[in-house]
């Protein structure tokens, strides 16, 4: 069960509103919605006057919480951020070895004119696998947002 189950698990058994923990915790009811929908999760000081709310104890209140959905969000992050830099840095190879001449090449990596053209693809199916790979953690950033 999450944290937020059991806030609103513990909420619902002692009749009060979203709006009345609100009021008696000292914040908006956005929050407390917040709470539930495990979107944040309150500050220590927060639990702590939801325990005396309920009148439950701390280990009650947070004893058994699964912090998967964090792990989870965390994981979405990193695919997104991931995504972001896959796509730049696959775009950047892709313009900028398309926009180089084959003498900037070749004073760039030390190459004689035979190896300007293998230079060149080769960073433009680097990019193209890079923006591909970029999709394909989107996708799964998308995805994981559905659940």
């Amino acid at each position: 069960m999450t944290l937020g189950e059991k806030i609103k698990m513990y909420r619902s058994q002692n009749g009060l509103s979203q709006e009345k923990i609100a009021e008696l915790v000292g914040v908006s009811r956005q929050a407390v919605t917040k709470w539930e929908s495990g979107q944040s999760a309150p500050s220590t000081a927060n639990l702590i006057t939801l325990a005396e709310i309920f009148k439950i104890s701390m280990d009650d209140l947070v004893s058994g919480v699964s912090q998967t959905g964090l792990a989870e969000r965390k994981q979405g992050m990193a695919k997104l951020v991931a995504a972001i830099i896959l796509a730049a840095a696959g775009v950047f190879s892709i313009v900028i070895i398309s926009n180089m001449n084959a003498i900037n090449i070749m004073n760039t990596f030390g190459v004689d004119v035979f190896s300007v053209n293998t230079i060149r693809l080769s960073f433009q199916l680097g990019g193209g696998m890079a923006i591909i790979a970029a999709i394909v953690l989107f996708v799964l950033y998308i995805k994981g947002l559905k659940k």
